[in-house]
């Protein structure tokens, strides 16, 4: 018996409506998201993707101060040890002959000059005299140990040593112009350490550097500081905090040689030095801080043009020269044209045009800086005092190597990004589109006759 069709009633209705309003959402969403992609995906595409690559790995990395161990301090020398109280300690420590014998021969030595302790106690001379031979090999062999040992210290590049060696330089010469004695010299050199604790004269005027009651050696920031003062034609005293003039390329991208310093070590390490070790008044131990590269660079000029670029395109902020200069980099200007395009654009399109430039933005004032820092830097490594110092300046030359790979590796990111990202892309997009266009292209029909002719005659 078949029962009548029954009506939903009103709660299983409500359900069945809202669910059927849930997938209608669902797929106008769904839709319109795809409808939105769709839109963009030929800009996207064509712009090389969103980002232009470069970012750093971790937009906080800051640079990091690390200290030497004690006993990676720079002046390793040989030099130090007092021979004389290690041939007085080998003397004294003859234990194989027995006390009686050793107290005797002590005894016999001390009471005795040398000539006549030969004539007296022969035996006993002979036994002084190997003994005393026995001594002097045993010291020879340990400081032979110890300069192999310091050889292979300097063989294996100790990135101070350098240091060293122009601080003794100048001692030497200072020392030979006072026409002294040489063995003094060398025991004041090698063993106290006058070098170390003179320090070497350095590119502020010859002021001393790295030594007892001096500044400390800082290699990038020096030849940042000087070189920016050279660049604008001043002393190198000048000091890091004077401005140049307005208009200048230099005070453009730095303001003053204390932001360029700052600027430079961040991205290249610096190295605090000091030759002296353990002495009175001797500053706190050598350091390192090391180096993040331009990623963090690129990440901090992002945050300042970001904000400020959609401020402007959504029209919340004076539209006049001032702001757009403001977010202008060095050979790229933002003009009235350029920002009515873009808030002329669909929100999916606009966002995605946005981000991009204000990357590319970022980008060009990021290798504009490095640039600048680059010549800067050169500029520092011709003062006489750095060409002087001989191998010293090499180690500073490779950190300006180092900071043109790093603008090269920026550039190589940025082109190979762009190359993987929009060519296999973009000609799947035109593949799609020229489908699209042959599929939507309907054939012409022929019009049908409406007074046909049959027999010579248009039939009614």
């Amino acid at each position: 018996m078949k029962h009548p069709h029954r009506a939903p009633s009103p709660p299983a209705l409500k359900a069945t409506a809202i669910a059927v309003v849930l997938v209608l959402a669902s797929l106008l969403a769904t839709s319109q998201t795809v409808q939105a992609q769709t839109r963009s995906s030929a800009l996207y595409y064509q712009m090389g993707g969103s980002s232009p690559g470069g970012l750093g790995n971790y937009k906080s990395t800051i640079p990091i101060q690390i200290g030497l161990a004690a006993d990676l301090r720079l002046n390793y020398s040989c030099g130090k040890f007092d021979l004389g109280l290690s041939w007085t300690t080998l003397m004294n420590n003859i234990s194989n002959l027995g006390q009686t014998m050793s107290n005797a021969l002590k005894a016999g030595i001390a009471a005795l000059p040398m000539y006549i302790f030969q004539r007296a106690q022969p035996g006993l001379y002979q036994l002084f005299q190997t003994y005393s031979a026995k001594a002097d090999a045993m010291i020879a062999a340990s400081l032979k140990t110890c300069e192999e040992m310091e050889a292979q210290i300097k063989a294996g590049g100790n990135p101070y040593e350098d240091w060293v060696n122009t601080a003794k330089g100048e001692t030497w010469r200072v020392r030979a112009s006072l026409q002294g004695d040489v063995i003094e010299a060398k025991t004041a050199i090698n063993k106290d350490e006058e070098a170390q604790r003179n320090g070497v004269s350095w590119i502020f005027g010859g002021l001393k550097a790295g030594g007892v009651g001096t500044q400390p050696l800082r290699p990038i920031r020096d030849l940042s500081v000087a070189g920016y003062n050279v660049t604008l034609n001043r002393p190198t005293t000048s000091g890091a905090g004077a401005g140049g003039p307005a208009g200048a390329r230099v005070t453009n991208a730095f303001a003053t040689p204390e932001a360029l310093a700052e600027w430079t070590t961040k991205v290249l390490g610096d190295q605090q030095i000091y030759l002296c070790e353990g002495i009175v008044n001797c500053p706190a131990a050598t350091s390192t801080s090391t180096a993040s590269g331009l990623g963090p660079r690129l990440d901090a000029e992002l945050e300042i043009i970001r904000p400020k670029l959609a401020t402007l395109i959504a029209g919340s902020g004076a539209n006049n020269a001032v702001a757009l200069n403001e977010i202008a980099a060095p050979g790229i200007a933002i003009t009235p044209q350029l920002l009515q395009a873009l808030r002329s654009m669909p929100a999916d399109s606009q966002a995605l045009a946005a981000g991009r430039l204000a990357h590319e933005l970022a980008m060009q004032r990021v290798i504009d800086k490095a640039l600048v820092a680059r010549n800067v830097l050169l500029t520092g490594l011709s003062l006489p005092e750095v060409s002087a110092a001989g191998n010293v300046s090499k180690d500073m030359q490779v950190k300006v190597e180092r900071l043109t790979q790093y603008i090269e590796d920026l550039m190589f990111e940025h082109r190979i990004r762009k190359d993987m990202t929009s060519n296999t892309a973009l000609n799947i997009m035109e593949d799609a589109t020229m489908r699209d266009s042959q599929a939507a292209r309907l054939p012409r029909t022929q019009r049908g006759e409406t007074a046909p002719v049959e027999d010579g005659r248009v039939k009614p």
